[in-house]
């Protein structure tokens, strides 16, 4: 299977943008009449195409691989596999931000033993449902939903395609990623009281999409080939516009409850990815392809790196540096690079810890969900 270098070159940006999400990169600036919540709000709505990338991505490679692999038993082998490494990779950092979040909870609270009890049962019993394995928690792992959703929507991808009906999940989905744009900006219309923020309304479609596009590659190739460049820039940018004045309409002027996606987000990451088909030696050798290549790494410790620097400067009374212009457009890049670094390092310290002492060499397969499963 040939490496489409353009994947790993888009992850890069999907990714920034989702920690632009995360971090609220503009909120509360003021530099005359520009007002930063409404510089944030299109920054927020624009970056409203990452995530179904991601789950786009994943749901191509994965069938991709699936249809290279001629023999059956191999090919629940390797789905075996994949949505095992996916679990692991979710139950070791759900762990991390449990603890994480239970030492700043012991940090803050009254050292008595009544206290320290309270708290602690307490934090306990906020865990204390089944809802946590698919929806994820509402902690400082909040963020972790997605792998869960990706973990489910590959489930159902798999046994779609096993059963030859993947045209149907394609179109069984669309309806439902339809029906939960009335859990996000669209509730003001029609309210769906359901977390559409999910495998069943979100995640499903577009990973059934990406397993589309995998499973017709070849003919894909050729229908992205005949159209020129500067059509697919052009509608890229039109697209873009279409989604941010989506989601004011829906959210500022009706006052919709959510904005994980839109209408126009299915025909932008559509177009995005024939894109990405035609031209898929974007960014080959380039650093911002080897960090896009570890996207995951970033995903899922960036919210660490975040929360962390905000106890930090709430703890030594540093808040109003949070209130400059500077700390405003550099924070989202700081913790994207420290996310990167921070990932890294922890990869690199588990590959001498896993490497045997004897001298013996030990090839680790690294926990990528969004990258190319070799």
């Amino acid at each position: 299977m040939e490496r489409n270098y353009s994947i790993d070159f888009v992850k890069f940006f999907a990714i920034f943008f989702v920690v632009c999400i995360h971090t609220g990169t503009f909120i509360g600036v003021e530099i005359g009449s520009i007002h930063g919540d409404d510089i944030d709000f299109v920054i927020d709505t624009f970056a409203r195409f990452a995530v179904p990338f991601f789950f786009v991505a994943s749901g191509y490679l994965f069938v991709q691989k699936i249809n290279s692999i001629t023999n059956t038993r191999k090919q629940f082998a390797y789905f075996k596999k994949y949505t095992i490494k996916l679990t692991k990779l979710w139950l070791a950092w759900f762990v991390f931000f449990f603890l994480f979040d239970l030492i700043i909870q012991f940090i803050e609270t009254e050292k008595t033993t009544q206290a320290l009890k309270s708290m602690f049962m307490d934090y306990l019993a906020s865990y204390y449902n089944w809802e946590i394995l698919y929806y994820g928690a509402g902690h400082t792992q909040y963020h972790l939903w997605f792998l869960l959703a990706l973990i489910w929507s590959v489930i159902l991808l798999f046994i779609f395609v096993k059963i030859r009906l993947l045209p149907l999940l394609i179109v069984v989905s669309l309806c439902l990623n339809i029906y939960g744009l009335f859990g996000q900006s669209y509730s003001a219309f029609y309210e769906v009281t359901l977390d559409t923020r999910d495998a069943l309304f979100f995640g499903l479609f577009y990973v059934a999409l990406g397993g589309g596009f995998g499973a017709y590659a070849k003919q894909l190739r050729t229908v992205a080939n005949r159209i020129p460049t500067i059509v697919y820039i052009s509608l890229l940018i039109i697209l873009s516009i279409v989604q941010i004045v989506e989601g004011y309409i829906t959210l500022k002027i009706f006052e919709g409850s959510a904005q994980n996606y839109f209408i126009a987000t299915i025909p932008l990451t559509i177009l995005l990815f024939l894109t990405i088909i035609k031209h898929n030696q974007v960014g080959k050798n380039t650093l911002i392809s080897k960090i896009g290549a570890n996207a995951v790494g970033i995903y899922v410790s960036h919210v660490f790196i975040m929360e962390a620097i905000r106890i930090l400067i709430n703890r030594y009374n540093l808040t109003e540096i949070q209130e400059t212009v500077f700390w405003k457009i550099a924070f989202t890049p700081f913790v994207f690079i420290i996310a990167y670094l921070f990932y890294a390092g922890l990869q690199r310290a588990k590959k001498v810890m896993l490497t045997p002492k004897e001298g013996k060499t030990y090839t680790k397969e690294k926990s990528r969900t969004l990258e190319y499963n070799q």
